[in-house]
């Protein structure tokens, strides 16, 4: 091992002169000869930084195994909380669509009886003695906010009953 790669090794980990030369269990000054090339690189230095090198190896290698499984079990935790959101979200489509569906239905009720409200028929009432009148007619004999209206041709009379409850009544043909 040259000096040039003692000391390359040494940056590339990042460590002071003083940090490495405890790893190699040699004392800093030594670590600087080394480094210089003025003293020579002991074969057993060499030994303890390829050993380390190979630790490091098999600690990589560790760590990515590691590493790819626990990515993996993320990876499925992942899928299964987004399998249990989709079905929810479905299930909150469906929710949405009965629903929707259900207003639907209400409202074209409710068209159906506004429909029938505004389509009201013609209605004619023929007295005896030969005259009519309409249901327009008997409307406009009673006063406003009437709620019901009763018409009796053999009295002539229309009788009335007022939203509030109050009665009375009117002639058909005057």
């Amino acid at each position: 091992m040259t000096n040039t790669e003692l000391t390359k090794i040494r940056e590339d980990k990042k460590l002071s002169k003083k940090e490495f030369a405890e790893l190699l269990g040699v004392t800093a000054m030594l670590l600087g000869r080394y480094e210089k090339g003025s003293c020579a690189i002991p074969e057993s230095i060499a030994e303890k930084l390829k050993e380390a090198a190979d630790a490091a190896a098999a600690t990589e290698i560790e760590v990515k195994k590691n590493t790819r499984k626990a990515g993996r079990k993320a990876k499925e935790a992942v899928e299964e909380v987004a399998a249990e959101v989709k079905e929810t979200v479905e299930d909150k489509i469906v929710a949405e669509e009965i629903e929707a569906k259900k207003t639907v239905r209400k409202a074209g009720r409710k068209a159906k009886e506004a429909v029938a409200a505004a389509i009201t028929p013609n209605i004619i009432i023929q007295s005896p003695m030969g005259g009519i009148i309409t249901a327009e007619d008997i409307s406009a004999k009673v006063p406003k906010g009437t709620k019901d209206i009763y018409v009796r041709v053999d009295e002539n009379k229309l009788y009335y009953v007022l939203e509030n409850g109050e009665t009375g009544d009117a002639d058909i043909w005057e």
